[in-house]
């Protein structure tokens, strides 16, 4: 499947390395994802910003309830938007991700509940999500999504609090979304796609995996 086209395929919607220790981070997982990211940024222009607190679903449902003409205004379909602005240029050539990425880690998910997490958090396109503080093998994860036991977490393995562009996170995801797929076919004209794995910033300081929620 061609980059570009599993982008435009997101953003549209869906229908239906070095690694720290696989083990340790399972521990950060299990142990420690509590809470749901906090998203703060400008909901209507010109107004100051607002904390919201949840995956980016209720993060997304939050600020429509708010704003209901955010998309335009300061969204994916604003003129503001990096995503509106930037193309489809392949994802591995941006400083945002890195190649520093593992299949070996994490359970099987479905690859559709994974594009769906993704599509949400390019919509909540102009603002930081954060995760609290951690250490390498330990992060402070954060559930930055979670659609039918397919999760996305931004986990930070350094001591001060993480704040990550929301975007960055959907990029990350989608790298590893793409080199960690895999397809069954079930019969008949069904197929079912799986995906998971971890990719690393460049500077180790966070991470984000894709696993059960």
């Amino acid at each position: 499947m061609k980059l570009h086209s599993t982008i435009a395929y997101l953003l549209v919607g869906v229908t239906t390395c070095t690694a720290f220790p696989a083990e340790d981070s399972a521990r950060a997982i299990a142990g420690f994802v509590t809470p749901k990211i906090t998203w703060t940024g400008q909901v209507k222009p010109g107004e100051d910003s607002v904390s919201i607190t949840g995956t980016a679903q209720e993060i997304y449902k939050r600020i429509i309830e708010i704003n209901p003409n955010y998309d335009n205004e300061l969204g994916l379909n604003s003129n503001q938007s990096t995503i509106a602005t930037r193309g489809l240029e392949p994802i591995k050539k941006r400083a945002t991700t890195s190649d520093d990425w593992t299949c070996a880690y994490g359970n099987d998910v479905n690859a559709e509940s994974i594009g769906e997490g993704v599509r949400y958090l390019y919509r909540i396109v102009n603002a930081d999500c954060s995760a609290p503080p951690g250490s390498p093998g330990a992060g402070g994860c954060s559930v930055s999504s979670c659609n039918s036991g397919a999760g996305i977490f931004l986990c930070n393995d350094s001591s001060n609090t993480a704040h990550i562009p929301c975007t960055i996170i959907a990029d990350n995801a989608v790298e590893v979304l793409i080199n960690c797929q895999r397809t069954t076919y079930n019969g008949g004209n069904t197929w079912t796609t799986v995906t998971h794995g971890q990719i690393f910033s460049n500077d180790h300081s966070w991470n984000v995996i894709l696993n059960k929620c």
